[in-house]
C-alpha cells in the first residue's frame, strides 16, 4: 500500500488525485471528476493499482499495488488537486524481496533415455549466494542432488542417483535456473520429484512428474529372455522325459537333454544380467545370475544318463558341482559384507577384523583351488569338501557378527558350528579304538544331527545382527540354502564312512536301478525353477514399470527358496538311495539301537552281518 491522505475534506466533485511514477512518467493511477478512471492508467498497472474506493469521500487516498515485481521499485507521487490549490507526497518502493520457484509440469520418457526436471528461481537474492537448492523424491523422501554454499554438494546424492544427475552450468545457475538433468532413466524414478530452495526467512517450492516410464531395448531383451527361457523348458520337458523313461541315450536324445538343460538357464542368466544393468542391484544380479548358470552343473550332476558323458567330464561334474555352486554363492551373496568388513578395518584398525577377513578369504580360495585340483587330476576327497565348507560357514558368520552387532552371545552361538567338525575329527582318527557298533552309530548320528541343527543357529544370527540391513532377507534364504549344500557334502562324508565299514564284511550291496523318482526330481529341477525364475523376473519388470518402485525388494527371496526345495529334492533321493544299497547296515544298526525287526528275511542278513562282524573282530584282537 502507498500512503496519501489529507486532514481537510474535499468534495469530490472538485478533488482529482493523480498517482505517478517520476522515473517513467507513467500515470499509475487517476480520480477525476468525482469518479475513478481505470482506462487512464498505463497497462502495466491495469488490474494491480487500486484506490480504497469509501475512503476517498474521508481524504485517504492511499493506493493498492498488488502482484509488484522487481520493476515496480521506484518513486511514486501522489499529486491531490482542487480548484488552484495542490499538494502532493512521494513514496519510495524500494528493492522488493521475493523468492519464487517456477517449473511444475509432467515428463513422460522411456527408460535409459535422459531428462530434464525444470527448476527456475526468480529472488531478490542472486542465485549463487542461496542457501540451499535441493531436489528431492517426494514418494520416497530421498535427496536427489543439492546445491549449497555456492557450489554443488555432488557426495549428497543417494546411491541410486549417484553419477545419473546433474545441474546445469554455473552460468546457467547464476541465472536462476537450477533445472536437474536426470540421465539413464530407471523405471525406479518414476514418481513426484521437487526442487526445494531455502534462503534466510523465505523458501519456496516447485514440483515436477516424472511418468510413464516406457521399457527401453534392454528392458524388452530381459522380457524376451524370460519368454524363451519358460518357452524352452516347458516345450522341451515332454521330449527329455520321454527319453528318460525309455532310457534312450543316443545321439540326438543328449543332444536334447543337453538344450534342455542349458539354453534356459543361459537365458535366465542373461537375463539377470541384463536386470543387473539396467537397475544397479549388484548382490542380487550376482546371487541370481550365478544360480541359473550354477543350475547347469547341478542338473547334470542329477541327470540319470551322467555316466555317458566324456569321463574328464562326468569326473569334474561328479566331485566338484555342490562345492563349486557353495564357494560361488558364498563369494557373490557375501560380497558386499566383505566389502563392509574391509572398511570397518579401515576405521577401527582392528587386527581380530583383518584376522577373520584373511582367514575367510583364504579358505574361499583354497576350496576353490581344490575344486579344480579334484575336477580335473586323480585327486579325490570328499571330506575335504565338507571341512572346507563347514569352516566357512562358521568364519561367514564370525564376518556378519563382527561388521554388524558383536555380541559375546552371539560370538558364541557361532563357535558352537564348530561341533559337528569336532564330532566328525574324533570320529576319523578314533575309528580304529572304537570297539562296539552302537558308539560308532551314535557318533555318525551326532555328526548329522548337530549339522543340520546348524541351520537354525545361523538363520537366528542373521536375523539378529543383520536387523537394520536392507539384504537381511536375502542373505537369510541364502545361508540356508548354503547350509543345504554343507548337508549334502557331509552326506557324502558318511556314504564314504558306511562304504569302508561295508568293506568289513562278505555282504554284497543292493544295487539300485534309475527309479521314476530320479526323473521326477530332475524333471523339477529343469523346468519348475526356470519358469519360477522367468515368471519373477518378468512380473517385477512389469509391476516395477507401471508403479515406478520394487514390488519384491529382493528377488532371492522367491529364487533361493525354490532352490533350497530342489536341493533338498536331491537329498531326499539320495538318502532314499543309499537307504536301498546299505540296508544290511542300516537294519543291523537299527537292531542295536533296539528297533524290532520286520520280517525273517532280513533276519538271516543282520545273523550274518553280525557274524562277519565278530569274526573281524576276533580277528584284529588276535593280531
Amino acid at each position: 500500500m502507498l500512503p496519501c491522505s489529507t486532514e481537510t475534506l474535499i468534495p469530490l466533485e472538485e478533488l482529482e488525485v493523480e498517482w505517478m511514477r517520476t522515473d517513467s512518467e507513467s500515470l499509475v493511477h487517476l480520480f477525476q471528476d468525482g469518479e475513478i478512471r481505470p482506462e487512464s492508467q498505463n497497462q502495466a498497472y491495469s488490474g494491480r493499482a487500486s484506490f480504497f474506493t469509501e475512503e476517498i469521500k474521508h481524504g485517504n487516498f492511499s493506493l493498492l499495488l498488488t502482484n509488484i515485481t522487481t520493476e515496480d521499485a521506484g518513486v511514486y507521487n501522489c499529486s491531490v488537486y482542487r480548484q488552484d490549490e495542490s499538494a502532493q507526497t512521494s513514496v519510495q518502493i524500494k528493492e522488493i524481496e521475493r523468492l519464487t520457484v517456477t517449473g511444475g509440469h509432467v515428463i513422460s520418457a522411456k527408460a535409459d533415455e535422459a531428462v530434464t526436471l525444470n527448476c527456475s528461481v526468480d529472488s531478490h537474492i542472486p542465485p549463487e549466494e542461496m542457501e540451499e537448492v535441493s531436489w528431492k523424491k517426494v514418494d520416497q523422501d530421498i535427496l536427489v542432488l543439492m546445491f549449497q554454499d555456492g557450489e554443488v554438494k555432488t557426495e549428497s546424492a543417494h546411491g541410486s542417483y549417484m553419477g545419473r544427475v546433474e545441474f546445469f552450468s554455473l552460468d546457467e545457475i547464476s541465472k536462476g535456473n537450477f533445472s536437474l538433468r536426470l540421465k539413464d532413466l530407471r523405471t525406479e524414478d518414476k514418481g513426484l520429484y521437487m526442487c526445494e530452495v531455502l534462503s534466510g526467512e523465505f523458501s519456496a517450492n516447485a514440483t515436477v512428474e516424472v511418468q510413464q516410464l516406457g521399457f527401453s531395448s534392454m528392458h524388452i531383451g530381459v522380457l524376451v529372455l524370460c519368454i524363451l527361457a519358460f518357452v524352452f523348458a516347458v516345450f522341451l520337458s515332454y521330449h527329455a522325459r520321454t527319453y528318460l523313461i525309455k532310457k534312450y541315450y543316443g545321439r540326438t536324445a543328449l543332444s536334447v537333454q543337453c538344450v534342455f538343460v542349458i539354453s534356459p538357464n543361459v537365458a535366465m542368466f542373461l537375463a539377470f544380467i541384463l536386470w543387473g544393468v539396467i537397475e544397479g542391484f549388484f548382490t542380487e544380479t550376482a546371487t541370481c545370475s550365478a544360480l541359473n548358470l550354477l543350475r547347469i552343473v547341478f542338473l547334470f550332476w542329477t541327470a540319470p544318463y551322467l555316466n555317458t558323458f566324456q569321463d574328464n567330464v562326468c569326473r569334474f561334474i561328479k566331485r566338484s558341482a555342490v562345492t563349486l555352486e557353495y564357494a560361488v554363492i558364498t563369494t557373490v551373496a557375501y560380497s558386499g559384507l566383505l566389502l563392509d568388513f574391509w572398511h570397518l578395518y579401515q576405521e577401527t584398525q582392528e587386527w581380530i577384523i583383518i584376522i577373520f577377513l584373511v582367514l575367510f578369504t583364504t579358505l574361499l580360495l583354497v576350496l576353490y583351488i581344490i575344486i579344480f585340483a579334484q575336477g580335473f587330476t586323480k585327486m579325490k576327497s570328499r571330506t575335504l569338501n565338507y571341512l572346507l565348507a563347514a569352516l566357512t560357514n562358521v568364519f561367514r558368520g564370525l564376518v556378519v557378527v563382527f561388521s554388524y552387532g558383536r555380541n559375546l552371545a552371539t560370538v558364541i552361538i557361532v563357535i558352537l558350528q564348530f561341533l559337528p567338525l569336532v564330532l566328525l575329527v574324533f570320529l576319523f582318527f578314533c575309528s580304529s579304538r572304537i570297539r562296539k557298533m552302537k558308539i560308532y552309530v551314535f557318533l555318525l548320528m551326532s555328526v548329522l544331527i548337530t549339522e543340520v541343527l546348524n541351520t537354525p543357529i545361523s538363520v537366528y544370527v542373521h536375523d539378529t545382527v543383520l536387523e537394520s540391513n536392507k539384504e537381511r532377507v536375502g542373505l537369510i534364504c541364502v545361508t540356508v540354502f548354503l547350509h543345504i549344500l554343507t548337508v549334502m557334502l557331509l552326506f557324502h562324508v558318511l556314504v564314504l564312512i558306511f562304504e569302508k565299514l561295508l568293506s568289513r564284511s562278505d555282504l554284497n550291496t543292493v544295487r539300485t536301478e534309475e527309479s521314476q523318482s530320479d526323473v521326477m526330481v530332475y524333471i523339477f529341477g529343469t523346468v519348475a525353477l526356470v519358469c519360477v525364475n522367468s515368471i519373477a523376473l518378468a512380473a517385477e519388470l512389469i509391476l516395477k514399470a507401471r508403479n515406478g518402485e520394487r514390488t519384491v525388494e529382493d528377488l532371492q527371496v522367491i529364487l533361493i527358496p525354490s532352490e533350497c526345495v530342489f536341493a533338498l529334492c536331491c537329498l531326499t533321493l539320495h538318502i532314499t538311495t543309499f537307504c536301498r544299497r546299505y540296508r544290511v547296515i542300516l537294519l543291523y544298526a537299527l537292531s542295536i539301537c533296539g528297533c524290532k525287526r520286520t520280517s525273517v528275511e532280513r533276519n538271516h542278513e543282520l545273523e550274518a552281518f553280525q557274524s562277519t562282524e565278530a569274526a573281524s573282530a576276533a580277528q584284529e584282537t588276535g593280531t
